[in-house]
């Protein structure tokens, strides 16, 4: 019951109001110009570009915060482009899935943040690998999300340098040194035995079970491939403990989601604007509660990413139970993989 408790806990002081209002509507501002002139394809990537850089940075010090929001751009790119040049390929899904995975997973030993920015960047590289409409080639989908990132990082640095000359009465060009300012290396890499081990364990065990969900989704054809190993991939933690919870949390906050969109379709039955709308009140919540509760932030990301793909025609009724299903399967797959070696281990030692 406790980690059933836990998806009722907001972790108050880390909720920014100021950071999530800042990032929605930067969001909304970057997929204006192509919404309004009917290309919705191309407001996709931006999204994706403008709300990760987002929720990467939320909650840092000026210093840290570019830094941390220029690095996520740069994996975005990376993995956006990478999946797409492999999405026509089901052997080259699943071939490049496992080092993805793995690099994901290891960046935890450089900090939370890069952990974060290996998450989304694997996120990233599952959806476009499994997209489930026909978009941009690679690199322009790779220079989309990259514009999307650095217009999300160049208004958080002036808003912030803004925000500090009217808190002091220094000029503001005195804040410019706060640009420097950084307590330690953002990727000073921690060894892989000691204190880096859990991640190496975290790495390998998440490679494994990427490779084993990429394959269920090939195999199977599903109409959302990219649905079941981007949900393991938001629900692997490095500990047992850290992954029930985020697996509650996932499955919660999804069902959440699918509820709240499937209300939407019926009720309000949206076009594309009303989709690119509502896909920015879910862009809201995933910001805004990232680092608050989790749950949450996962209706928001589910109704992000459900109202992006929405808006260029993607069904939404008819793939709910789809998503659900998947998402499901996905925690099966995430927790079997702490507890069968745990259960051949007795299995093979019962004294």
């Amino acid at each position: 019951m406790s980690r059933l408790g836990t998806l009722a806990e907001f972790d108050r002081a880390r909720f920014d109001l100021a950071d999530a209002t800042r990032g929605a509507l930067i969001t909304a501002a970057v997929v204006a110009v192509p919404i309004a002139q009917g290309d919705y394809a191309t407001a996709i990537p931006l999204s994706i570009g403008a709300v990760f850089t987002a929720i990467a940075e939320a909650g840092h010090p000026l210093g840290r915060r570019w830094r941390v929001m220029l690095w996520t751009t740069l994996w975005l790119m990376g993995a956006a482009a990478l999946g797409n040049i492999v999405s026509d390929y089901s052997i080259a899904v699943i071939l490049v899935t496992a080092p993805i995975a793995f690099a994901s997973g290891i960046t935890g030993i450089a900090g939370s943040r890069a952990a974060v920015i290996g998450l989304l960047s694997l996120v990233i590289f599952t959806v476009y690998a499994g997209i489930p409409v026909p978009l941009a080639d690679s690199v322009t989908t790779a220079a989309l999300i990259g514009l999307g990132g650095l217009i999300q990082t160049a208004v958080c640095v002036i808003v912030s340098l803004i925000q500090l000359a009217r808190t002091s009465a220094q000029p503001v060009w005195t804040h410019l040194q706060a640009l420097q300012a950084t307590d330690h290396p953002p990727f000073a890499l921690a060894t892989l035995t000691g204190t880096g081990r859990p991640f190496l364990v975290h790495a390998i065990r998440l490679t494994i079970v990427m490779v084993i969900a990429t394959v269920i989704s090939e195999a199977t054809a599903l109409p959302h491939q990219y649905w079941l190993p981007m949900s393991v991939a938001w629900m692997s933690k490095p500990d047992q403990d850290g992954t029930t919870t985020r697996v509650i949390h996932r499955v919660a906050g999804t069902a959440l989601g699918l509820a709240f969109m499937g209300l939407a379709d019926l009720l309000l039955r949206p076009g594309p604007i009303g989709f690119a709308v509502i896909s920015i009140i879910g862009a809201a919540l995933a910001i805004g509660f990232i680092w608050v509760n989790y749950a949450t932030a996962v209706t928001g990301v589910t109704i992000w990413v459900m109202g992006l793909f929405a808006m260029v025609g993607d069904p939404v009724a008819e793939t709910m139970d789809l998503r659900l299903a998947a998402t499901v399967g996905a925690a099966a797959l995430v927790l079997l993989a702490f507890w069968l070696p745990r259960l051949i281990r007795r299995q093979a030692d019962p004294g």
